[in-house]
């Protein structure tokens, strides 16, 4: 039995699968000891990120939500990432977070230096009520 025709086919999937991915964020660990976690649901449920670095634009990671776009040509196209994806926030002890509606760290902007359960608690003009899935950039560090 030849093992050439599964490999080849093997190998020409996994260069076509990595041709067109985005960047992913590390998923979160166990034991939270640096930066922060990121939620796609609220009480920290669904799809995780850790981001342990400034962040100024969310699209740029793949992630669980999708987005379609249209562009100037009728051309659709759709991406799946963490920009306007998250719901709650976990926070290492010792670190600290902000997290902005806009891209490039702009708009909106809430400082969290402890868990925070459900975004669409806290203050934001954003459609969802509060800042959730509003968050576009984040910037993450030391106090």
């Amino acid at each position: 039995m030849s093992w050439a025709g599964p490999l080849r086919l093997t190998l020409a999937l996994a260069l076509l699968t990595a041709s067109g991915c985005q960047e992913s964020l590390p998923a979160g660990p166990s034991e939270l000891t640096t930066g922060i976690i990121v939620y796609e649901h609220a009480n920290f449920q669904g799809e995780s990120a850790h981001i342990t670095s400034d962040t100024s634009n969310l699209s740029d990671f793949k992630g669980p939500c999708e987005h379609s776009d249209t562009d100037s040509n009728g051309v659709s196209s759709t991406s799946h990432d963490w920009n306007d994806c998250i719901s709650s926030v976990r926070v290492a002890p010792g670190w600290r977070a902000t997290i902005y509606r806009g891209t490039g760290y702009r708009d909106d902007a809430l400082d969290i230096t402890a868990d925070v359960p459900n975004l669409q608690l806290v203050r934001g003009d954003c459609p969802h009520d509060g800042l959730n899935d509003c968050v576009s950039s984040v910037r993450v560090g030391r106090p």
